[in-house]
């Protein structure tokens, strides 16, 4: 994925969690988050890195590279699962 910029959650960022939810947002923003509901209302404390740095710590998450716009892959029971969403 290189030097693509990616917003990621704190816990994310601060090595904390692993990211659960990768999503591709419509405009062609990547975000990296760690799928849980603890996280400021207004996201102030997210940060943005090179996604590169996240797939070093978590190389499955290569495979999504190509992962469509308004997609998010989650990490659910059994694997993870590819949905569409509106924003």
């Amino acid at each position: 994925m290189g030097e693509v910029l990616c917003i990621v959650c704190p816990h994310v960022f601060a090595k904390e969690r692993l990211v659960g939810a990768l999503i591709h947002h419509h405009d062609g923003a990547w975000q990296a988050v760690c799928g849980e509901h603890d996280h400021r209302e207004d996201c102030a404390d997210f940060q943005l890195v090179g996604l590169n740095h996240i797939t070093d710590r978590q190389p499955e998450l290569l495979r999504f590279e190509s992962l469509p716009r308004s997609t998010i892959a989650e990490l659910l029971t059994g694997g993870w699962q590819l949905s569409g969403f509106d924003e």
